[in-house]
């Protein structure tokens, strides 16, 4: 699954672990001008057990850490036009 944010394309992956016990949960975060050069926050990543959540929590959960962490990126000025 993926959106754009601010500029950014959040691509989000959830699949489960080796054992089958837990949701592994990765956003990556680009820019969509592909410039690499100007930067971009980090992507996210939760580990959730699968007893507790399922996969649309989990991607909900992480679209909204990205979501917060690219609006963090804004108000510290790191990004560049």
């Amino acid at each position: 699954m993926a959106f754009d944010h601010r500029g950014f394309r959040v691509s989000v992956d959830v699949a489960a672990d080796e054992f089958g016990v837990q949701w592994v949960c990765r956003a990556a975060i680009e820019r969509i001008d592909g410039d690499s050069k100007k930067g971009a926050p980090s992507g996210a990543e939760l580990t959730i057990p699968r007893a507790k959540i399922d996969p649309l929590m989990a991607i909900s959960t992480l679209e909204h850490r990205a979501v917060t962490l690219i609006d963090d990126f804004y108000e510290r000025g790191e990004v560049v036009a």
